[in-house]
C-alpha cells in the first residue's frame, strides 16, 4: 500500500492554486455535442483530456476504461505524451485490484477525487512511461504545494449502479504546483463527462450488437422460410397440374399458391425495408419522376390484369427532376399497387398529378396518386406508413410496402402523407402525397 501524504489539500489554505477557469461553459456544451457521437467514443475522450489539460494547465494526463470482455482497464486517450511513450502508453492495462490501491481514504480529497502522493520506495516498475524526469523520482519532497515527480490525481468514474467504469489519472501540471479546492471541483464535472461518454457508448455498442444478432436470426429464419415455402409452391403446382382434380379443389390450390408468393414476397419487403433503414439511401442525383412513374405503372399492370385498369396522367411534357435513386420506382409500385388493391370497383381509376410543394427554403416536386377506393380513416391516417399496423388490414404486405415507402422518402429527405380525396369523407377514396426535394437535370 502507497504511503499517507502529510498533508490533505482540500484543507490546505496556503496552497498556492493554479488559475482556474472561471467560465468553461462553451467548452463543456461543446464536449457535450461530441459525446452524442456515441460511435466515437475514443475522440470524445481525448477532447475531454485535452479540454481539461488546457482549461487547467495540465501538462499530462490519461483516460482509462473498463474493458468487460477481459476484466481490466485500458488506456483509451492521452494528453502530454508523444512517440514510443504515448505507445507504451496506450498498450498499458490496469487490474481493478491496482485501480483500488490508489483509492485509500488517506488519499481522497473529494468525492471520487483521490490524490497520490507516494515515496520513492513505492515507485511501480514497468510504470516508467508515465514520468517525465526519472531522476526527480528519488528527490525528496520540501514543499506540500509543488508537485513532485511522483504525484498523480486520480478521478474515478463509476457508473449509475457505483460500477468503476473508468478513470482519469493527472500525472503532471504546467507550473508544478498542486491544484486548489475549486479546480479539483471543475475537473470533477469533466470526470463526470467522460463517464456519460463512456457509458453512451457502451450502450451504443450493446444496442449494435444485439441488432445483429436480431438481423443474424432473422436472416435464418427467412431463409429457412423461403426454403419450405418453395417446397410448398411446388406441390401446390404438382397437385394443380395432375389431372382429374375436381374444379372446387383446383380452385383452392390455387388460393393457396397464391397465399406462399405472398409469403416470399413479404419476406422480401421486410428484408428490403430493413436493409434500407439500416443502410439508408445511396448514391442519391437526379430522377426524372415522369419517367419512373411510368415505370411503375407498366409494373402494376404487369401483374394486375384480373381488373380494368386506367392510370390518368395528368403533368404533360414537363420534366420533373428530383433527387433519388434506383429504390424511386419501390415508392410509386407500392402506392399505385394499393391503389388497384384496394378499390372495389370492377373498373379501377387512377389519376396522378405532380405540382409544386415548399416548405421554405426548399422546393419539392409532389406527386400527388388519387383512388376510388375504400379510404383510410382519420385515427390511421398518421400510422398508415408505420412499421407495423394493426386493424383491418388487408394485406400484410402491402402495409410493409408502404413501410418501405416512408424508409425511402426520409432517406430522400422527402415527405410522404395521406389525405381523403373527398374532404371529410373518407370512403371517398384517398390521395397520397410524395414529396421530394426538386434536383438540377444535370
Amino acid at each position: 500500500m502507497m504511503q499517507n501524504s502529510s498533508a490533505r489539500i482540500k484543507n490546505r489554505p496556503d496552497a498556492k492554486a493554479c488559475a482556474t477557469p472561471t467560465r468553461f461553459t462553451g467548452e463543456m456544451l461543446s464536449v457535450l455535442s461530441d459525446i452524442m457521437s456515441v460511435g466515437h467514443v475514443d475522440a470524445v475522450l481525448n477532447k475531454i483530456a485535452s479540454t481539461i489539460a488546457e482549461l487547467f494547465s495540465m501538462r499530462a494526463l490519461v483516460i482509462g476504461v473498463w474493458d468487460e470482455s477481459e476484466d481490466i482497464f485500458r488506456v483509451r486517450a492521452t494528453y502530454g505524451y508523444s512517440g514510443d511513450r504515448d505507445k507504451k502508453i496506450r498498450k498499458f492495462t490496469y487490474t481493478l485490484e491496482r485501480l483500488e490501491m490508489d483509492l485509500d481514504e488517506n488519499w481522497k480529497i473529494a468525492d471520487g477525487v483521490y490524490f497520490i502522493r507516494p515515496k520513492p520506495e513505492d515507485f511501480v516498475k514497468g510504470e516508467e512511461p508515465f514520468y517525465n524526469v526519472m531522476d526527480n523520482i528519488t528527490k525528496p519532497r520540501s514543499d506540500p504545494s509543488i508537485w513532485h515527480e511522483l504525484d498523480y490525481i486520480r478521478f474515478v468514474i463509476r457508473d449509475r449502479e457505483g460500477k468503476y467504469i473508468g478513470f482519469i489519472e493527472v500525472n503532471e501540471s504546467e507550473d508544478n504546483k498542486t491544484p486548489d479546492s475549486s479546480t479539483i471541483e471543475a475537473m470533477q464535472l469533466f470526470s463526470q463527462l467522460a463517464g456519460v461518454a463512456i457509458e453512451n457508448a457502451t450502450m451504443f455498442q450493446n444496442q449494435v450488437q444485439e441488432a445483429k444478432r436480431s438481423r443474424f436470426l432473422g436472416d435464418i429464419i427467412a431463409h429457412d422460410i423461403n426454403n419450405y415455402n418453395q417446397a410448398v409452391t411446388s406441390y401446390l403446382q404438382m397437385a394443380l397440374e395432375s389431372k382429374g382434380v375436381p374444379e372446387k379443389t383446383a380452385t383452392y390450390l390455387e388460393r393457396a399458391s397464391s397465399s406462399a408468393w405472398s409469403i416470399s414476397e413479404l419476406i422480401q419487403r421486410a428484408d428490403k425495408l430493413i436493409k434500407i433503414e439500416e443502410e439508408g439511401a445511396h448514391n442519391l442525383g437526379p430522377v426524372e419522376l415522369g419517367e419512373v412513374l411510368k415505370e411503375s405503372i407498366a409494373e402494376v399492370m404487369r401483374s394486375r390484369t384480373e381488373k380494368e385498369v386506367k392510370f390518368d396522367l395528368k403533368f404533360g411534357s414537363h420534366r420533373y427532376f428530383v433527387t433519388g435513386n434506383e429504390l424511386a420506382n419501390e415508392i410509386f409500385t407500392s402506392i399505385l399497387e394499393n391503389a388497384v388493391v384496394y378499390d372495389p370497383h370492377e373498373k379501377v381509376s387512377v389519376e396522378i398529378s405532380i405540382g409544386e410543394f415548399r416548405i421554405e427554403p426548399r422546393r419539392y416536386w409532389c406527386v400527388s396518386v388519387a383512388d376510388h377506393g375504400i379510404g383510410i380513416p382519420d385515427s390511421k391516417k398518421n400510422v398508415v406508413f408505420g412499421r407495423i399496423q394493426t386493424g383491418d388490414e388487408r394485406l400484410v404486405a402491402s402495409g410493409l410496402g408502404l413501410s418501405i415507402v416512408r424508409a425511402i422518402v426520409e432517406g430522400y429527405h422527402g415527405i410522404v402523407w395521406v389525405e381523403d380525396r373527398v374532404t371529410g369523407d373518407p370512403s371517398k377514396g384517398s390521395v397520397f402525397r410524395v414529396a421530394l426535394p426538386m434536383a438540377s437535370s444535370k
